[in-house]
Formats: structure tokens, sequence, C-alpha cells
């Protein structure tokens, strides 16, 4: 049914929105303080604004991520995000959708991928791919396994075992493109000196350049990352994000796509890019192996 079909779609705003929540409930705990303060003040008392009093600097995005900033991938999933952070937050518009179409068939939709519920929606997704040069995602296959994944997106064995790694490997989802996302388990052993054992969920995503991923690449603002550029065991250049508020990642530029992956489990609460978690972690696949 229809109406089953938009409830997914629903369900995908959600979770695709997520990202970036965590690290706005800080800002808005101090801009709320922020206005209680203004408002207690007794009007004759409100100082008047100085002309020589600094402006507070924005904070930026750290140069090690510049190019992969303004690349067209990532640019065009923050125009969408831009948009969708302001279109219908109340869901009132997608209510009215479900129940106008809830016993109408389901049909293949070629924005689906993209949460797209109004012929607005949709004319969005239409220009920013016409602004960027790109083209739309296409050709989702659910429940895929990791060899089906390697298989058929073109890449080596990007996940082995060793003596410190154990790979528990999940299944994914996967597009004509080449892109792709799976979830996966890791037990990590740390140096001789910490002898600590990690535990560490990931989801590991694979982006592939010219195509519009909406939800891959959804990092929120890369300006309040902290970021450290870490060259892994097998001479692959990645790049480690922390930060306080949300699960750390790992991105690698690679010729053909971009591999976002994610952190959880006792990776949840790493906030310092130098920890010897995230080495290990990074070090656990080899991207080498994905073109």
């Amino acid at each position: 049914m229809k109406k089953n079909k938009v409830a997914v779609v629903l369900l995908t705003v959600v979770v695709m929105s997520m990202g970036i929540t965590a690290c706005q409930k800080q800002e808005e705990t101090k801009e709320n303080k922020e206005s209680a303060e203004v408002v207690s003040e007794e009007p004759e008392e409100m100082e008047k604004p100085s002309e020589n009093k600094p402006e507070t600097a924005q904070q930026e995005t750290d140069p090690l991520l510049k190019p992969l900033a303004d690349s067209p991938e990532i640019q065009a999933c923050m125009a969408w995000w831009d948009f969708r952070d302001g279109y219908d937050p109340d869901d009132t518009i997608l209510m009215e959708v479900m129940e106008q179409e809830e016993n109408e068939p389901d049909q293949e939709d070629e924005y689906e991928d993209y949460a797209c519920y109004t012929d607005e929606m949709k004319n969005k997704v239409d220009e920013i791919c016409a602004t960027y040069g790109l083209v739309k995602l296409s050709g989702m296959q659910y429940d895929v396994s990791y060899d089906e994944i390697c298989s058929q997106a073109g890449t080596g064995k990007f996940c082995q075992d060793s003596e410190i790694v154990k790979h528990d490997l999940l299944r994914g989802y996967l597009y004509d493109d080449g892109s792709f996302l799976f979830e996966g388990n890791l037990m990590l052993s740390g140096s001789k000196v910490t002898k600590t054992i990690y535990n560490v969920g990931y989801q590991f995503s694979r982006s592939v350049k010219g195509t519009f991923n909406a939800a891959y690449l959804h990092l929120g603002d890369l300006a309040k990352y902290n970021v450290r550029k870490y060259t892994t065991k097998n001479g692959e250049d990645v790049f480690f994000l922390c930060h306080e508020e949300l699960n750390p990642m790992i991105i690698a530029e690679r010729e053909k796509s971009i591999v976002v992956v994610s952190g959880l489990g006792d990776l949840s609460d790493v906030s310092d890019v130098n920890d010897e978690a995230l080495e290990l972690f990074a070090d656990a696949f080899d991207f080498a192996a994905i073109p």
C-alpha cells in the first residue's frame, strides 16, 4: 500500500536528520539561556552597541577538509539539507499526503531515495542535480551481503581479519552505480601497553562521485569537527572527524568515490582525534581496495 511506503519515507527523514540534531542541542540550549538573560534585564540598563566591539569570528571548515567540502557531491548534499530543514518542519504536508494516498498502489519513483513526497521536493532534487552536474541514485537493492556488495560494486575485499582485528559483517544496501552502505562489528586489540580490547559497531558507506547522495554524505556542519589526517598501515590517507556531541567518523576520498565510516560502540564517546582507538579502527579497513 502507498501509505506504508510514505511511512517509510517519514522514518527515513527522521533518521537522516538525526546526524545534525545532536550538534544543534548544545547551541540551542546556549541560545535559550542568552535569550532569557536579555529578557530579564531592565530596559534602561541595556548597553548601547559599541562601535569598537570586535565581531565574533565565524568557525571555518578545517583546511584539511576544504577540497572535500568544496566537492559537488558534498555541496549538493548541503544544499539539499538547507532546503529540507526548512521544508514542512512539522510534517503537516507529509501527513496530508499519507491520508490522500492511503489506498493508492505503490509505484516506482525515481525520487524515493531522497524521501520526496511532494512535487516541490522532487523539483528541488532536479535543480540540485542540474546545478552540480550530478545524477540521481537508482536501482537500490536491499539485504545485500558483504561479498555481493564487493562483487557488484567492483571493489576488492576491504574488510580483512588479522591477529588484532575480527570482523562480524552484516548486510546492507547497494545501488546501480556502486554506492552502498552496510553495518558491521569489530573486535580490536589495542597496543601492548594499553592491552585494551575495543568492541566497535560501525556503518560503512561508499558514495560514487557524480551521483547525488543525500543520505550517506549528510555530515552536518564540517566546521564543527576536529580533524586529523592519518596514514593507515597500508599507506592510505584518511581523515578522522571528531565532535563531542557526535560519533567519530573516518572519511577517505578515493579516485571514484567518497567513503564514510561512522564508529559506534566503544568509539561512541571518542572525541580526541589522536585516540589510539581511531587508528586501530582505520587500520581495520583496506581503503586501497575501494576505487
